[in-house]
C-alpha cells in the first residue's frame, strides 16, 4: 500500500497547490457537519431543559452560513477535483506518448499494439479513478474524520475511544485479510490487451478475411478471446467486491457496538440525551466516512493499482539506446561508413545477427547489399540508422563513432524508404512533405516525378490534396512504397538507404524507380537493401551478406565471375520473364532443369511443361497454404518472399524464408500427402504454379523418364519429408 501512496503523490506532485484547495475546501465542507451536530445538542439539550440557553434566532443564522459556506466550498471543491483530474491525466497521457517516442525500434517490435493501446485507453482511465477520483474521497473522508475524532471526544471520550482505536483496526484488517485481487485484476489486463490485439488485427486483415471467406472463423478465435476475458474479468470483479462487503459489514459491527453501549449508558443516566444524539450524528458520519475509506477508496485504489503499474513500467522502461544516445553533431559523410568488428544480437538469450562484420563503403558509392532473408542485410541499415546499438564493435561515419552523435541529427543526414512505407491520414502532399518541411511546391512536383508519381496524381480527383486514408489505405502497396520514394526524394540526403524499397513494385514501375535512384548518385551515398538482384547490376559496390556476416564484396562483374555465392543467387533467379505490370509470368524449360525432382527430365517435355504453368499472385499476409491441407500444387517464386512456419510443442515456429527463384511444395507433383506447413506471403509475391494432374499427364508421356522421378521423389521424401 505504501508504494501505491507514493506512486499517487508522484502523479499529484506538480500539482500540489490544486492538491492544497482541495484539502482546504474539505476541510470546510467537514466543518458544516460538525457544527450541525452541535446545533442539535445544544436544542435538544435545550427543549429537555425547559428552555434553550442559545437563542433559536442565532442559532439558525450559525447553520445558514455554515451551509452557505460549505456549498461554497463544495463547488469550489467540485472545480479543482476536475480541474486537476484533466491536469494529472493530460500529463500521463504525454508523458506516455513521449515515452513511447523515444523507446528502441526493437520495444515497438515486440510490443503488441493491442497493450500499448490498453494502457492509454483501459490503465488510464483507471488511474483517473485510483489516483484522482477516488484519492479525492479518500482525503474529504480523512479530513472530516479529522474534525469528527476531537469533537467525538469532547462529547462523549468513553465511547470515542473504543470507535476511533477500533475502526482503524478493522479496516486495516479487512484489507489485509481479504483474498487478494492484484493477480485477478493483472490477469484482466492481459487479456483486455489480447481482445485490443485480435480487433486491431482484424480490422487491418479485412481483405483477407473478405477474401478467404474468414468471418467464421474470426468470429470463433474471437468469442474464445472474449470468453477468457469474461471469466478473467468476472474472477477480478469478485475478489474486489468480497473486500467491499468485508468493509462495510465489519464497520456496520462497529456503530453497532458503540451504539449499543451509549443507548446503555443514557438508560442509566449517566449520559445526557442530546450528548447522545449529537454524539451517534458523529459517528454516523465518522463510521461513514471510515466505510467509504474500507469499502470505496481502498478496494478501488488496489483495483486501480494494476493499471497505475501499467503505467508506471511503460514510463520506466529504458531509453532508445542501451548505452547512451550521445550528443555530438555529425559534420558530414565525405570519406566512409565503416562497420569495424560489429556484432549484434537482439537480446542476449537470441542468436547473433551480426558476427564480426568489418565493412567500408565509400562516400559518394551506390551500394547493394545481398544475401538470403536472415542473412542481416536489414540489419545493417538498423545499425547504422542507430535504431540499434551493435552488441561490440563499432559503426564510423568519417572518423566519428556513431555512438557518440545524437541520433536525431545522425538521421537528418539520411533519407530512407523501408519495404513498407506508412502513410498517414493525410493528404498526398502532406505525406511526401514530412521529410521536407520547409520543401515549396516545385521541389514537391520534382520529387513526384522522380519517384513515378506523376501519373497517379493526374489521375486522383483532388491531386495531391487527395487525402490517402488512415495507413494509406486508399492507395495500393506499390504506390504507397512510390510516395515513400518520393518522400525520401525530397529529402535530397547525404545518404541515401532503401531497404526492400522496390519489393512491391511491378517491373515496369520498379525498373523507373531504379533509374530514379540511379540518377540521385550525384554528390550522395546510396545504400540498397534488396533481394532482387537485377537492381543491383550497375551498383558500384555489391555486399554479399550470409549468416550474419560479410560473405563476398565487389563489384557485379567480379561476383559473377568468381561464381561464389552471389553468381549463385543471380543463375536461380534467372529463366524467368514478367509483364511489364508483374502480372503474368512465365519460365523456360532450363530453368524448370534447376529443381532437384525435374532435373533428369528432357528438354522437350520440360519445354510443354514449362507452358502448363500458370500465373498466380499472393498479397502481403496471404495464406498460399496452411499445414495439413492437401498436396496438390507446385510453386516457384517469381519474385516476392513467402515465410514457411509449423507447429511444434511450443507453438508456431518460421523454418525458413523463401524468395525470388526459390520452390515448394516440391513433393505435390507426385502424391497428395497433407503440407507439413504453413506458406504465408510476407511480402506481395507473384509464383508460378503448376497442378498435380497436369505433371502425371506429363510423366505418362514420358514413361521411360517417370521412373526415375519416382525413384528421386521417394529418396527425397525420406530424406526431408514430403512437403
Amino acid at each position: 500500500m505504501l508504494t501505491i501512496v507514493r506512486r499517487i503523490l508522484a502523479f499529484w506532485r506538480p500539482h500540489r497547490w490544486l492538491g492544497a484547495g482541495l484539502i482546504a475546501t474539505m476541510l470546510l465542507k467537514a466543518l458544516f457537519t460538525v457544527v450541525l451536530a452541535l446545533s442539535i445538542k445544544v436544542i435538544i439539550d435545550g427543549v429537555l431543559a425547559d428552555g434553550p440557553d442559545t437563542s433559536p434566532g442565532s442559532i439558525l443564522v450559525l447553520l445558514v452560513v455554515g451551509f452557505l459556506v460549505s456549498a461554497s466550498a463544495g463547488i469550489a471543491n467540485g472545480y479543482l477535483a476536475a480541474r486537476a483530474g484533466a491536469e494529472i491525466l493530460a500529463d500521463v497521457r504525454l508523458s506516455l506518448f513521449d515515452r513511447l517516442q523515444e523507446l528502441s525500434i526493437g520495444f515497438h517490435r515486440k510490443s503488441q499494439t493491442g497493450d500499448l493501446l490498453a494502457r492509454f485507453a483501459t490503465d488510464v482511465a483507471q488511474l483517473s479513478n485510483g489516483v484522482i477520483r477516488q484519492p479525492l474521497v479518500g482525503m474529504t473522508s480523512f479530513a472530516a474524520v479529522l474534525f469528527y475524532v476531537p469533537v467525538m471526544m469532547l462529547l462523549e471520550p468513553r465511547l470515542a475511544t473504543p470507535a476511533v482505536l477500533m475502526m482503524p483496526i478493522v479496516v486495516y484488517l479487512v484489507n489485509r485479510l481479504a483474498p487478494d485481487a492484484d493477480q485477478a485484476l493483472d490477469e484482466e489486463k492481459r487479456q483486455i490487451a489480447a481482445v485490443l490485439s485480435s480487433v486491431s488485427e482484424n480490422l487491418r486483415a479485412q481483405p483477407i478475411v473478405r477474401a478467404f471467406g474468414l468471418q467464421n472463423r474470426s468470429r470463433v478465435a474471437f468469442g474464445r478471446r472474449i470468453s477468457t476475458l469474461r471469466a478473467a474479468s468476472s474472477r477480478a470483479e469478485f475478489r474486489v467486491q468480497l473486500l467491499a462487503v468485508f468493509s462495510e459489514y465489519a464497520v456496520a459491527l462497529v456503530q453497532i457496538s458503540v451504539v449499543g453501549a451509549g443507548a446503555v449508558l443514557a438508560l442509566r443516566g449517566k449520559l445526557e440525551v442530546g450528548t447522545l444524539a449529537a454524539f451517534v450524528g458523529l459517528l454516523v458520519e465518522f463510521t461513514w466516512e471510515t466505510t467509504v475509506i474500507g469499502r470505496d477508496v481502498l478496494p478501488e485504489i488496489r483495483k486501480a493499482w494494476s493499471g497505475v503499474r501499467r503505467v508506471d513500467e511503460l514510463l520506466s522502461t529504458g531509453p532508445v539506446s542501451a548505452k547512451g544516445v550521445g550528443g555530438m553533431m555529425v559534420p558530414g559523410l565525405e570519406e566512409s561508413i565503416r562497420f569495424e568488428n560489429v556484432s549484434f544480437g537482439y537480446s542476449p538469450d537470441d542468436a547473433l545477427q551480426l558476427r564480426d562484420v568489418n565493412l567500408v563503403i565509400p562516400g559518394g558509392a551506390y551500394v547493394a547489399i545481398v544475401g538470403a532473408s536472415g542473412s542481416g542485410k536489414s540489419t545493417l541499415l538498423s545499425i547504422l540508422l542507430r535504431f540499434y546499438d551493435p552488441s561490440s564493435g563499432r559503426t564510423m561515419i568519417d572518423s566519428m563513432d556513431l555512438m557518440d552523435v545524437d541520433p536525431r541529427e545522425l538521421r537528418r543526414l539520411m533519407g530512407t524508404v523501408f519495404q513498407e512505407t506508412f502513410l498517414f491520414n493525410a493528404s498526398l502532399r502532406e505525406n511526401i512533405r514530412l521529410s521536407a518541411p520547409e520543401a515549396g511546391d516545385a521541389e514537391i512536383d520534382a520529387a513526384v516525378e522522380a519517384a513515378g508519381l506523376s501519373e497517379l496524381v493526374e489521375l486522383l480527383p483532388d491531386g495531391l490534396e487527395t487525402i490517402v486514408g488512415e495507413s494509406g489505405r486508399q492507395l495500393s502497396g506499390g504506390q504507397s512504397q512510390r510516395v515513400g520514394l518520393a518522400r525520401a526524394f525530397l529529402r535530397r540526403p547525404q545518404l541515401l538507404l532503401l531497404d526492400e524499397a522496390t519489393s512491391a513494385l511491378d517491373p515496369a514501375t520498379e525498373s523507373e524507380a531504379v533509374r530514379a535512384i540511379e540518377g540521385l548518385r550525384s554528390g550522395r551515398t546510396v545504400i540498397m537493401v534488396t533481394h532482387r538482384l537485377e537492381t543491383t547490376v550497375n551498383a558500384d559496390m555489391i555486399v554479399v551478406m550470409r549468416e550474419g556476416t560479410v560473405d563476398e564484396v565487389g563489384d557485379f562483374e567480379e561476383l559473377i565471375e568468381r561464381g561464389q555465392t552471389f553468381a549463385r543467387m543471380w543463375e536461380k533467379q534467372q529463366g524467368f520473364r514478367v509483364s511489364r505490370d508483374g502480372r503474368a509470368a512465365s519460365v523456360t524449360a532450363d530453368r524448370l532443369t534447376a529443381v532437384p525432382l525435374l532435373a533428369g527430365v528432357p528438354v522437350a517435355p520440360l519445354q510443354r511443361l514449362a507452358g502448363e504453368f500458370v500465373t498466380v499472385r499472393f498479397d502481403k499476409d496471404a495464406v498460399v497454404f496452411e499445414e495439413g491441407d492437401p498436396g496438390e500444387r507446385f510453386y516457384l517464386i517469381v519474385r516476392g518472399v513467402v515465410e514457411v512456419s509449423r507447429m511444434g510443442e511450443a507453438g508456431e515456429r518460421v523454418v525458413a524464408y523463401l524468395e525470388d527463384g526459390d520452390f515448394f511444395g516440391e513433393m505435390a507433383l507426385l502424391e497428395g500427402a497433407p503440407r507439413n506447413a504453413t506458406v504465408t506471403a510476407v511480402t506481395p509475391t507473384t509464383t508460378l504454379s503448376i497442378d498435380r494432374e497436369q505433371f502425371e499427364s506429363m510423366l505418362a508421356d514420358v514413361p521411360e523418364i517417370a521412373r526415375t522421378i519416382r525413384v528421386e521423389a521417394a529418396d527425397r521424401a525420406r530424406a526431408n519429408g514430403s512437403q
